[in-house]
């Protein structure tokens, strides 16, 4: 992730994830707290470098289980894992808003039996929408909604290839309005 303070919050949350998956002990201590607190007993999942969207997962199963997991590592006296800080919380549940809708677009595209180019251009929109600065954004959620919208906006922007995606998306039945577009942007078909 280009946001420093993000990639820390995962690395912190990724060093807790693994003492769970290596210690049996560790595991054991996290089920019964999972019981005692009446949450459900899933296990951590641990990310995979080259996969964004497990780290989606990572964080959001750690955020469903965080007062499991602070209770055993409690409980196990365990120093050497730190639990995440309130203000690291805010920021991790902030990242998990901000990556919500590029999480909805993967598993469109991964769910659809045929998935077609006629969707690149309205899901890119709707990713680019969902990331616009507001004046509630705190600095690493503006870092982080600039860093995606600076990455996406180089994709597809090849002048033919903008011109073959918008064809596509004006044939499929799917996209009748065709909301992705600007009115200076209509493309001649």
């Amino acid at each position: 992730m280009a946001v420093n303070q993000v990639s820390r919050l995962l690395g912190k949350i990724r060093r807790a994830v693994s003492f769970f998956h290596r210690s049996t002990t560790a595991a054991h201590v996290l089920e019964q707290k999972q019981e005692m607190l009446h949450l459900p007993k899933h296990r951590l999942i641990n990310d995979v470098a080259t996969r964004w969207n497990s780290s989606y997962e990572m964080v959001e199963r750690y955020l469903e289980q965080q007062s499991a997991v602070y209770s055993a590592l409690s409980a196990l006296k365990n120093k050497d894992i730190a639990n995440l800080t309130d203000q690291e919380v805010r920021v991790t549940e902030n990242v998990i808003e901000i990556m919500k809708p590029l999480k909805t677009v993967t598993t469109i595209l991964s769910t659809e039996t045929a998935p077609s180019v006629s969707m690149i251009l309205p899901l890119k929109t709707m990713i680019l929408k969902s990331m616009e600065q507001n004046d509630e954004d705190t600095p690493t959620v503006r870092e982080l909604k600039h860093a995606i919208r600076e990455n996406l906006q180089k994709r597809y922007s090849d002048a033919g290839l903008q011109d073959f995606l918008h064809k596509c998306t004006a044939l499929d039945p799917r996209f009748k309005t065709l909301p992705h577009l600007d009115p200076v942007q209509v493309p001649v078909i």
